[in-house]
């Protein structure tokens, strides 16, 4: 690879990693599944992926090669529709909290 390259590659990397610092859970969470996906679909070990989140991890989780794969199973489905609509999300909290006793209007995005 040329140095140019390499600078380009660099500097667009950095941006991405500015902007995730400012992002919202739901984005980051989006863009990890998403990596995780597609780095599977170049047949990137998921071991290998598992270890790279494990490491990466701010919380110390720890990432198995079963995650790793239900991951890329949620980025080949969310290529066509989220496997989970908001209004599922919604009405399956809602029951839930109906059960504990707090009857509050979920808010998802």
């Amino acid at each position: 690879m040329s140095k140019t390259t390499n600078f380009v590659g660099s500097v667009a990397d950095g941006a991405a990693d500015l902007i995730e610092k400012v992002s919202s859970p739901a984005s980051r969470a989006g863009s990890a599944v998403e990596r995780a996906g597609r780095m599977l679909e170049e047949n990137v070990a998921p071991e290998v992926i598992a270890l790279q989140m494990t490491k990466n991890s701010p919380n110390g989780k720890r990432y198995t090669v079963a995650k790793v794969l239900a991951y890329g199973d949620l980025y080949e489905d969310s290529k066509t529709k989220a496997p989970l609509t908001a209004k599922q999300a919604r009405a399956i909290i809602k029951d839930q909290r109906a059960q504990r006793g707090a009857d509050s209007e979920p808010m998802l995005a």
